[in-house]
């Protein structure tokens, strides 16, 4: 019977799913804070490009300076890009009495450029140290966060490490969507392939990166991913691309970020990025249609089958009833799982299809802004470069494979 089957695929779909998701979760590694003698510390430059971060920057900057680092070993430069509110004036007084700090006033943007990547871009030619450190302004910084991506980085001879903060989330909109949003990153995306140097595919997060100044000088810099929307990504992938080893891992205990602060600059933001994330224009459609199917599914398919199973009484429908069900009951409580992560009310578990239905709205929004080329953040408009992701696959294999012909 129809029921049946459509139950079947239901059950057999999250089940898969979910099972990926397990695996994720499993490969996932979360560092723990560790600290670093004096003789070990290697220098280190934090850079924060900060356009309008007025409502971040002065705790960014003090969370900062708090570091169990050794002092002569680190600096901190803040590069203000070109920001129409009070970001530089309250940089200013967190680094006031303290000259390892350095605030400067980025140049006018350059055609060509995206505006991260030039701030970074400008604070990267001031640094001198033997490590150089992108951190985004609406991150705020546990007192071990250096110590222990430095010395993580040295212990595994890594070249470059980026870092997932914990979200905090406060707002109904950052609540309801991005914890949906993470789950199916989690069905999408495989963070194994990031961290072995054997596999070409790679991704960073920009919130955090941590790299060699060498590499980064050999790589061109961000001067070398300067159109990109994901320029974090970009990089990591040069890296790998020239055998540098790299790593993404969990650091919730080491540092937190409030990305957005409502439906407005959530809806700016994701369109801004959500279709290089997830890989092109058609994987973000995709994504967009699971995303809306499953919300439908998840409601639909219970009730359907329930109704069927009382009308008819018959042992099949009972069967598909039950297949429905719990391919539901698994997806409603994975997301309710998710708000004990969060540290949300569990309530926004059960809203998850509404976030579904908004993940497809940003998908397909994404697609357009990235079709019309053409993207918006932060008060500036931007031609966008993306590249398809079977060009992008197909030179990270070539380049792969090079790299592995030139080592034999």
């Amino acid at each position: 019977m129809i029921e049946l089957v459509i139950a079947a695929l239901w059950f057999a779909m999250v089940t898969l799913l979910l099972t990926r998701a397990f695996f994720q979760y499993r490969h996932y590694e979360v560092l723990s804070p560790k600290f670093m003698s004096t003789q070990d510390a290697p220098s280190v430059t934090v850079i924060i490009p900060a356009r309008n971060e007025a409502r971040n920057i002065f705790q960014c900057v003090s969370s900062l300076r708090e570091q169990n680092y050794p002092e002569e070993k680190r600096n901190i430069i803040v590069v203000d890009d070109n920001s129409e509110d009070e970001t530089s004036a309250l940089a200013s007084k967190a680094a006031r009495s303290d000259s390892r700090i350095k605030l400067i006033q980025g140049s006018k943007l350059p055609s060509g450029w995206m505006g991260k990547p030039f701030a970074c871009w400008q604070g990267a030619q001031l640094a001198e140290s033997d490590w150089l450190c992108f951190i985004d302004a609406d991150t705020t910084a546990s007192p071990a966060l250096l110590a222990t991506a430095i010395s993580t980085a040295q212990i595994r001879n890594l070249d470059m490490l980026s870092l997932e903060p914990f979200q905090v989330l406060g707002s109904f909109w950052e609540r309801l969507i991005i914890p949906a949003g993470f789950v199916l990153l989690a069905f999408q995306q495989d963070v194994r392939k990031t961290n072995d140097p054997d596999n070409p595919e790679a991704v960073a997060n920009g919130q955090f990166i941590l790299i060699r100044r060498d590499v980064y000088r050999k790589l061109g810099g961000h001067a070398s991913v300067r159109t990109q929307v994901t320029e974090d990504t970009a990089l990591a992938q040069a890296v790998k691309n020239t055998g540098g080893r790299l790593a993404l891992l969990g650091a919730e205990q080491l540092i937190q970020t409030r990305m957005y602060t409502g439906l407005k600059s959530l809806w700016e933001g994701f369109s801004k990025n959500l279709t290089e994330t997830v890989g092109g224009i058609i994987p973000a459609l995709l994504v967009g249609l699971s995303a809306l199917i499953m919300a439908g599914a998840a409601l639909v398919i219970p009730m359907w089958t329930g109704v069927r199973a009382f009308e008819a009484l018959k042992p099949i429908l009972a069967v598909a009833f039950g297949l429905g069900m719990f391919g539901s009951a698994a997806l409603f409580a994975t997301h309710i799982s998710a708000t004990r992560y969060f540290i949300i009310p569990f309530g926004y578990g059960f809203l998850f299809p509404l976030g579904y239905i908004m993940g497809t709205a940003l998908a397909i929004n994404s697609v357009l802004a990235h079709l019309r080329r053409r993207i918006t953040w932060k008060g500036r408009t931007y031609e966008s470069a993306f590249e398809p992701r079977e060009n992008k696959a197909a030179h990270n294999r070539a380049s792969t494979l090079s790299r592995r012909e030139k080592t034999s």
